[in-house]
C-alpha cells in the first residue's frame, strides 16, 4: 500500500475548527483511496500522546515532521513559536513538500504574521494559499493532495469537489 504522510501545523486553539474540518476531510478522501490501495495519514498533533516524556513533545512532533512528504501549516491572525519551530524544521528538509495556507483577515493580524509572509513571499520551496471561508480551505487542502496524487490517479479540483478516478468528495 502506498502512503502520503502530512503534517498539519497550526495554533491549536485559534484554528481548531479548521483543524477538525481537514481532519473529517482527509479521512473522506481517504475512504475512497482505501479501495486504491492507497493511504493518506494525516499527523495532528491532538491525536498523539499526551502522557510524560523523556524530551519535550515539541520534539516529539518534530519528529513526525521529519518522517512526513507533506508539511501543511495554517495561519490565522497570529504566528506562535512553535508553529514557528516546525516550518523551520520542515524548511530543513529537502524532500518534505511545504505548504502555508494563510486565513485571510481583514483586519486583526499580529505582527508575527507579517513578518513571517515578508520571510517567505520569495521562498520557492513554500506554496502558498489563502481562504476566507470553510470552502476555500477546503479547496485549498484538495489541491494540494491532488498534486501528489495525480501521477497515480486521474484527479480534478473545482471549488466544490475533489474527484479521484470515478469518485468525488464533497467540500
Amino acid at each position: 500500500m502506498k502512503k502520503l504522510k502530512i503534517f498539519l501545523a497550526s495554533s491549536i486553539v485559534e484554528l481548531k475548527e479548521e483543524r477538525n474540518e481537514i481532519g473529517d476531510f482527509i479521512r473522506r478522501i481517504q475512504d475512497e483511496l482505501i479501495d486504491m490501495d492507497y493511504r493518506i495519514q494525516l499527523f495532528e498533533c491532538e491525536f498523539f500522546d499526551n502522557s510524560i516524556a523523556l524530551t519535550r513533545k515539541q520534539d516529539e512532533y518534530n519528529d513526525e515532521i521529519k518522517k512526513s512528504d507533506i508539511f501543511v501549516m495554517l495561519v490565522g491572525s497570529k504566528l506562535g513559536n512553535y508553529t514557528f519551530e516546525e516550518f523551520k524544521i520542515a524548511k530543513s528538509i529537502s524532500s518534505i513538500e511545504i505548504n502555508v495556507i494563510f486565513k485571510n483577515y481583514l483586519e486583526n493580524i499580529d505582527e508575527t504574521v507579517s513578518n513571517f509572509k515578508r520571510l517567505i513571499q520569495n521562498e520557492e520551496r513554500v506554496n502558498q494559499y489563502e481562504y476566507t471561508d470553510l470552502p476555500g480551505l477546503k479547496y485549498a487542502i484538495a489541491q494540494i493532495i491532488a498534486k501528489n496524487i495525480s501521477d497515480l490517479f486521474h484527479v480534478k479540483v473545482d471549488h466544490t469537489k475533489i474527484y479521484i478516478e470515478n469518485s468525488e468528495v464533497m467540500f
